[in-house]
């Protein structure tokens, strides 16, 4: 191997990738003019990989199917690389659609599979370092390139630790380059990895650089892995074969930029805590809805900021395809008409627009179950409120509250649950549930995960809050106020005396005089625009006077 100046850094990943289990090719060695040549320089795919892995997963169709396959996996030509990446990711994950005979010499349409999710050792896995493309202009090398069947899922940019200006924000500003010059092989990305050894995150290809994220655990995001670098946490944590496998089924969503134009999107995939807490959903789910299972999933505490309702889609999208649940439908409930917007329209961005439903009253979210099952509705708690009637007996619907851990939701939850008799119940919350609140648990169960403030301040996901007193006096005139108020309430009973101080000094009034308003404003407004970061403001009132 010709050593470069990531020759240290890429050798490591090439080692961890090889404890996993990976095949290891030198990318000169499998190019041309080198002694195993399996492409030319301008090839992305390696072909004989892919057709292999075709055959072998789809073992009893004929030559000129196969074929058919390969050719459309190699002629996505759309200019536009988000669109041609996501019609990729859907071969992959669905498969690919060509046309074959049947007995009668009728053509039938039949999906071809290109990766075995549920067998993940029934594919090839290989990685490539020194991986040499023709570009537009020049010719690029990416360091390392992780291939599944051939096809090119993943890319490492590698940076020298010892070169003070080779950063991870450098290797970023690289892996933007490359897009612009070795288009085609981003349109089969799934995965980008930038690392400067002591650094390392992922992304995908719609990733600005701030939503490139630090990978947590191996095993688990709680473990201890002291000695152990972040981009050795990355390999073995997130391209662990069956892991790779279902982050790349379940776990990536092409989100658009509004319900009403999906042609805008962008590319996301889970964050490390949502990978792990939804999985841990998704097994909790299969106890709860066993014959003898308690219908109580349990609850997600995830922080606000954190991404909950992204992480809501990744479990419908794993969770709808689990044969045992029998194609379930999901009810979602929260307590305002704001939320309740907000998870639906997320869930008609993310590629769920034919299955979403908003339920408008009782009656209608009746009508809507009596459907054969796999739909997702959307409605607010407040409708069981209602008097009782049963909605619905179906044992494959699954109910997901938000803010399960406000106190008067668990009460109106009980009564959904009286209404969705067999249906089994988890609530996601940015709170924690309170000792005292037994309730919540009662309907829901105990916590299946949870993702604290610190954690996400932590790992960039929430921004860390700090507070700065500032002191607008109130300017009370009437300093005997509380004494000629005792003397004209000499004749009044204790409790009515309580009770006109009540009304009298209500504290909104007292903070709301335009004066003190007006210098809240003017702080407010210089405070701002001298901030010494770029950054948004937030202003919240006592009230929405």
């Amino acid at each position: 191997m010709k050593l470069s100046e990531n020759t240290l850094t890429e050798q490591s990943v090439i080692d961890w990738f090889k404890q996993l289990g990976y095949e290891y090719k030198f990318g000169p060695d499998i190019s041309t003019g080198g002694v195993l040549v399996e492409r030319d320089f301008k090839d992305v795919i390696l072909e004989s990989r892919l057709r292999q892995g075709l055959k072998r997963l789809n073992a009893d169709l004929a030559e000129e199917a196969i074929d058919e396959a390969v050719y459309k996996l190699k002629s996505i030509e759309h200019p536009n690389l988000e669109i041609a990446n996501k019609e990729i990711w859907r071969m992959l994950t669905e498969g690919v659609k060509v046309e074959v005979e049947n007995e009668k010499g009728e053509l039938r349409g039949r999906f071809v599979k290109v990766f075995d999710f549920e067998n993940p050792l029934n594919n090839e896995f290989l990685v490539v370092n020194q991986f040499t493309v023709q570009g537009i202009e020049k010719i690029r090398r990416p360091d390392v390139v992780v291939f599944i069947n051939g096809i090119p899922v993943a890319i490492f940019e590698l940076k020298n630790p010892r070169i003070e200006e080779a950063t991870i924000q450098t290797a970023y500003q690289q892996l933007q380059e490359y897009k612009k010059d070795i288009l085609e092989i981003f349109k089969y990305n799934q995965i980008l990895a930038i690392s400067d050894l002591s650094e390392a995150k992922y992304g995908t290809i719609s990733s600005f650089w701030e939503w490139f994220k630090i990978w947590r655990g191996i095993d688990d995001p709680e473990e201890k892995l002291k000695g152990i670098s972040e981009l050795e946490v990355l390999v073995k944590g997130l391209f662990q074969k069956s892991r790779l496998l279902d982050i790349i089924e379940n776990f990536i969503v092409f989100e658009a930029d509004s319900e009403k134009d999906v042609s805008k999107f962008t590319k996301k995939i889970c964050l490390y805590h949502q990978y792990f807490g939804v999985n841990k959903a998704v097994d909790s789910t299969l106890k709860a809805t066993r014959p003898d299972g308690d219908r109580k999933i349990g609850v997600l505490w995830h922080t606000q900021g954190s991404g909950k309702t992204l992480s809501m889609v990744f479990y419908v999208n794993k969770t709808k395809k689990i044969e045992e649940l029998q194609s379930p439908t999901f009810v979602f409930l929260t307590d305002r008409n704001d939320l309740d917007n907000q998870f639906y329209k997320t869930f008609l961005r993310t590629g769920y627009d034919t299955l979403a439903k908003q339920a408008e009253s009782i009656k209608d979210l009746k009508e809507k179950l009596k459907t054969v099952g796999g739909e997702l509705i959307f409605t607010t708690i407040q409708k069981f409120a209602e008097d009782f009637e049963m909605l619905s007996e179906k044992r494959n619907i699954i109910v997901i509250a938000d803010e399960a851990h406000r106190s008067q939701y668990a009460k109106l939850a009980a009564s959904a649950r009286k209404s969705l008799l067999n249906a089994s119940f988890m609530g996601i919350t940015a709170t924690p549930i309170s000792l005292e609140n037994r309730d919540t648990r009662l309907v829901f169960g105990d916590y299946i995960d949870i993702y604290p403030m610190s954690r996400s301040v932590e790992d960039g996901a929430t921004v860390p809050i700090y507070y700065e007193g500032r002191l607008v006096p109130l300017h009370l005139t009437n300093y005997f106020i509380d004494e000629e108020f005792d003397n004209l309430t000499q004749e009044v009973d204790f409790e009515m005396k309580e009770s006109l101080k009540r009304k009298f000094a209500r504290l909104e009034q007292a903070v709301s005089v335009p004066d003190r308003l007006k210098k809240i404003g003017e702080d407010i407004v210089n405070h701002f625009n001298n901030r010494g970061l770029e950054g948004k403001a937030m202003v919240t009132t006592i009230s929405r006077r």
